[in-house]
C-alpha cells in the first residue's frame, strides 16, 4: 500500500475522525462554516410539513409519510427542502446521506466528521420545485446515512427534514415544472457501479404525450474510486501506488442502448478526504449538498412517447470500484393531446477516446515522471415531437474538455503528486417550434488542483503537505426568441493548505500551518446579487465577509 493510500485510511481512522446555510457564522469557532446562501424564495408566509425530527442513523433508514399541506393546495412559487444534521464529538467517518421521496433524491451529499471535544452540525437548503409533482400526492420516503457504529466509532448522526411550500403570488407565479418525475435506477435508490460496463437503469413504459425531458443524475466516487482524480494509468499505477484506469472519469447516458447524453463529473472531495484538517470548520465545494448534472433528453421526446417499454441508463467511463448513480427523469407533457409523435433525426455522439500520455521513468527505487490526459466530447443531437401545437425541433449541442497534467515522484520514503485538472462543459438546448424559439446555453467548469507530499520529518515519523484549489463555475442563459429572459452566474470556490505529521504506524499526532479560504459569489435576474468569504487558521474561523 502506498504512503498516500495509507495516510487515506488512516486520516479517517484516527479522526473519524447549491444550497447550505449554516448558522451563526462566529470568528474564532471550529463549528462547520457552510458558504452557501439560503435559497431565494418569496416574501409569502409558507406552510410547512415535518418529514423527520431528530432521525439517528446506524446503516437503517429513517421513513416518513407525506400528505400535501391542505392550508397550501398549490400552485406553488417554491418548495424548499430544509435540512439540519449534527454529529455526536467522538469518532466517526464522514458519511454519505440521501433523503429520497417516491425513489427519488430530494438531497444527496456527506457528512461531517466529529472532533473529540467538537459535535458539529449545520443545516442547508435545497431549491426542490422541480420536483412538484412529486408533492401533489401523498407519498413515502425515507432518509438514509451510511453510518456504522461501534465501540471504536460509536458517534451518531442525526437528521431533521422538513418542505416549505410558498404559495404562488402575481408578483412571484409558478414555474413551469415537470407533469411526471421517475427515479434513477426503477424503483428509486441508488446503483453501484463498480466497472465501466455497470449501470443505473431506469426502465418501463412512459406516458405518450412527452414533449420534453431531462435527466438530473448524480455520479458519487466511492472506496477505489473515491480519489480518482489521483489516479493513475494501471500500468504504472503499482509503481506509484496509487489508483489505476487513470485519473479521466465521465458519465455517460443513453437511451434504449443509444448514447444520448454526457455527464461531466465533479471532483467533490469529503470531510476526511486526503488530509480531515483541510477541512475544518470549512468544507469544501458541495461536500454537505451536492449539485447533480442536468441532461436534456428533449431530442428523444417523441421515440420515448411511442408506448413501447423503454430504458433510460448511466454508467461511468473508467469506474474502478465504485461510483453511486441517483437521480431523476423529468417529463414535461402535451396536456392538449394523450399523444404525440417524433424522431430522433441527428445524432453525432460517438464512443469516449482520451488521449493519454504516459512518461513515468523507474530509477533507483524512484519513479517520476508525467501523466497527461485530454478528452473531448462535442456532438449535437436532435429530434422532432410533433404535438397538439404543431412540431417542436428540440437540439443538444455539448462540448465537454477534459484536461489533466498529473507530476509523480514516488520512492518507499517519499510520495510527491502535483495534479492539475479542469472539466469544461458547454452545452446548449434549443427548441423551436409553433411558439418560437427557446435557448438555454450553460457552461460548467470544475478546475482542481492538488499538491501533495509525504516526506521523513523525525526520525520515524512523516510529514504530509497538502494544498487543494477546488472550484465549481456556472453560468447560464436563458432567451426567448433572441431577447435574454434569465441570466445567472455562480462561482463557489476553496482554497486549502495543512501539514499533517504521522508516525510509522500511520497514526496521527498532529497538524500544522492549517489555512483555508472560501468564496461563494452569485449574481442574476433571478436571485438577489450575494457574496461572501470565509477564512480559517488553526482550524477555526478566522475570517467572515458577506455583501455584494
Amino acid at each position: 500500500m502506498s504512503v498516500r493510500s495509507k495516510m487515506l485510511g488512516a486520516a479517517a481512522l484516527c479522526l473519524c475522525a447549491q444550497h447550505a446555510i449554516a448558522g451563526p457564522l462566529v470568528v474564532g469557532s471550529g463549528n462547520e462554516a457552510v458558504i452557501e446562501p439560503p435559497v431565494p424564495h418569496p416574501q409569502e408566509t409558507p406552510c410547512v410539513v415535518s418529514l423527520l425530527s431528530k432521525a439517528s442513523f446506524n446503516a437503517t433508514n429513517a421513513p416518513f409519510s407525506f400528505t400535501p399541506p391542505a392550508a397550501c393546495p398549490g400552485p406553488w412559487a417554491r418548495v424548499v427542502l430544509t435540512m439540519s444534521l449534527s454529529v455526536q464529538k467522538g469518532v466517526q467517518f464522514d458519511r454519505t446521506g440521501m433523503l429520497f421521496m417516491g425513489g427519488v433524491p430530494l438531497w444527496y451529499g456527506t457528512t461531517a466528521e466529529p472532533r473529540a471535544t467538537l459535535a458539529p452540525s449545520w443545516t442547508f437548503e435545497r431549491d426542490v420545485t422541480d420536483y412538484t409533482a412529486l408533492f401533489e400526492a401523498a407519498q413515502t420516503g425515507y432518509a438514509f446515512v451510511n453510518n456504522y457504529n461501534s465501540a471504536v466509532y460509536p458517534s451518531l448522526v442525526f437528521l431533521s427534514a422538513t418542505l416549505s411550500f410558498y404559495p404562488a403570488t402575481a408578483a412571484a407565479p409558478a414555474p413551469v415544472t415537470a407533469d411526471v418525475v421517475l427515479p434513477l435506477p426503477t424503483g428509486g435508490g441508488t446503483a453501484t457501479l463498480n466497472t465501466g460496463t455497470d449501470q443505473a437503469v431506469l426502465t418501463g413504459t412512459l406516458p405518450t404525450n412527452i414533449l420534453r425531458a431531462t435527466l438530473d443524475i448524480y455520479l458519487q466516487a466511492q472506496i477505489g474510486d473515491e480519489f480518482w482524480y489521483l489516479c493513475a494509468p494501471s500500468a504504472v499505477a503499482g509503481e506509484l501506488e496509487t489508483c489505476g484506469n487513470t485519473s479521466f472519469r465521465e458519465g455517460e447516458i443513453s437511451v434504449d442502448g443509444t448514447p444520448a447524453g454526457v455527464a461531466p463529473i465533479f471532483p467533490w472531495i469529503f470531510t476526511g478526504g486526503i488530509d480531515p484538517f483541510l477541512w475544518q470548520p470549512i468544507p469544501g465545494v458541495q461536500t454537505f449538498s451536492f449539485t447533480p448534472f442536468h441532461a436534456d433528453l428533449s431530442p428523444f421526446a417523441g421515440p420515448l412517447s411511442n408506448g413501447a417499454a423503454h430504458t433510460v441508463a448511466a454508467s461511468v467511463f473508467n469506474a474502478n470500484g465504485y461510483f453511486l448513480a441517483t437521480g431523476a427523469l423529468r417529463l414535461f407533457l402535451d396536456h392538449n393531446a394523450t399523444s404525440v409523435t417524433g424522431a430522433v433525426t441527428r445524432n453525432t455522439l460517438g464512443p469516449v477516446n482520451p488521449h493519454v500520455v504516459q512518461n513515468i521513468a523507474t530509477a533507483n527505487g524512484t519513479s517520476s515522471g508525467a501523466v497527461n490526459i485530454t478528452s473531448t466530447h462535442d456532438f449535437t443531437i436532435t429530434g422532432t415531437v410533433t404535438g397538439s401545437a404543431g412540431t417542436t425541433t428540440n437540439t443538444l449541442t455539448q462540448t465537454t474538455d477534459f484536461v489533466s497534467d498529473q507530476r509523480f515522484n514516488v520512492s518507499a520514503t517519499k510520495e510527491i503528486q502535483h495534479t492539475r485538472q479542469t472539466t469544461t462543459t458547454a452545452v446548449t438546448s434549443t427548441a423551436s417550434g409553433p411558439a418560437g424559439t427557446t435557448k438555454t446555453t450553460e457552461q460548467l467548469t470544475y478546475p482542481l488542483s492538488i499538491d501533495y507530499s509525504v516526506v521523513p520529518a523525525l526520525k520515524g515519523y512523516f510529514a504530509q503537505t497538502t494544498t487543494v484549489d477546488q472550484q465549481f463555475l456556472d453560468t447560464l442563459l436563458q432567451e426567448a426568441d433572441g431577447l435574454p429572459s434569465m441570466q445567472t452566474a455562480t462561482t463557489n470556490a476553496i482554497q486549502a493548505t495543512d501539514t499533517l505529521f504521522f508516525n510509522s504506524g500511520f497514526q496521527i499526532t498532529g497538524n500544522n500551518g492549517q489555512a483555508s479560504t472560501a468564496v461563494f459569489a452569485r449574481t442574476g435576474t433571478t436571485a438577489p446579487c450575494f457574496k461572501r468569504t470565509l477564512g480559517a487558521t488553526r482550524n477555526v474561523l478566522s475570517e467572515v465577509q458577506t455583501g455584494c
